[in-house]
């Protein structure tokens, strides 16, 4: 799933390309994709609105036009990705044989191309989400506090939000295990699978680890810990596998850079102890068990 990396990249690219364009028709060929409202009112809300801002809170991306905010997660596969019409489409885009990741460069729509936003230009915007988990909300702005997924978002990192004192609260009266908390997006925003690994292993803690275990110390690490990877995986262009890619259709470079997730049976590159894969919560998690006591 793109976590904040991931959608703040994809975010910078669709400003430099979509940014003051105008929608000439929008086209929904997936119903499951869009919560609110029917997809035909979408269609014709967004006909002739031209976007005037994009910007994203935690893992979500919101569209502003004329008249209406477009709330988008993409899920797990969901890719939005520019499509300019003086550029030839990539035949072989959909899957590289060899590393099994996304290709390059623009595609045509195909079947799991499920909203497309052409504007007056000639170019288009187009949504391809193979799994369909993603999910589009669409509000009038003084319909917007009805966007509960949206308001309910924990501490956005980068952002003044994020202070030490917030951060200690979010402890207070927790049960459950320090990866679960991470992955609670009321806790901190835009942390996911990844990068809940990549902090747990800067600050040496491991992810089954109780939160009320924690000693201050070791809270403070994590608080440093979560927006230097993410600010790592920003700098990267994303972490890219199988879905991940870009406005451009290209995939990040940060997988080349991670420390644990990802790297079962590989050596830590800090103390070359073989880096072990578990199950937190349901939760592939990966760690080193050296760096990374119980204790």
């Amino acid at each position: 799933m793109p976590e904040l990396p991931e959608v703040e990249t994809i975010r910078r690219g669709l400003a430099e390309k979509v940014l003051h364009k105008t929608i000439e028709r929008v086209e929904v060929r997936c119903s499951r994709i869009i919560l609110h409202p029917q997809p035909p009112e979408l269609e014709r809300a967004l006909a002739h609105q031209t976007i005037k801002e994009i910007s994203r809170r935690g893992k979500f991306l919101l569209f502003e036009t004329n008249n209406y905010k477009l709330l988008v997660h993409l899920g797990m596969t969901g890719q939005l990705t520019f499509w300019d019409q003086t550029q030839r489409n990539d035949q072989n885009f959909f899957v590289h044989p060899l590393t099994g990741l996304q290709k390059a460069r623009q595609h045509a729509v195909d079947k799991h191309t499920h909203v497309s936003f052409y504007f007056t230009d000639g170019n288009a915007l187009h949504y391809r989400d193979i799994r369909q988990f993603g999910k589009w909300r669409l509000y009038r702005p003084d319909e917007f506090e009805r966007a509960k997924e949206f308001w309910q978002l924990g501490l956005e990192p980068f952002t003044p939000s994020y202070n030490w004192k917030k951060f200690l609260q979010g402890f207070d009266g927790r049960k459950l295990r320090i990866k679960s908390l991470l992955l609670n997006q009321s806790f901190v925003a835009g942390v996911g699978n990844i990068y809940a690994d990549e902090a747990l292993f800067e600050a040496g803690i491991h992810p089954e680890r109780l939160v009320k275990s924690l000693k201050q110390e070791e809270k403070r690490k994590l608080f440093r810990a979560i927006p230097k990877v993410l600010r790592r995986g920003l700098k990267y262009g994303g972490t890219s596998f199988q879905n991940y890619l870009n406005a451009n259709g290209e995939a990040g470079t940060n997988q080349e850079r991670l420390k644990v997730y990802g790297r079962e049976g590989e050596k830590c590159r800090r103390c070359k102890s073989m880096i072990i894969r578990i199950v937190v919560s349901q939760r592939g998690s990966h760690l080193c068990p050296k760096c990374q006591s119980r204790r």
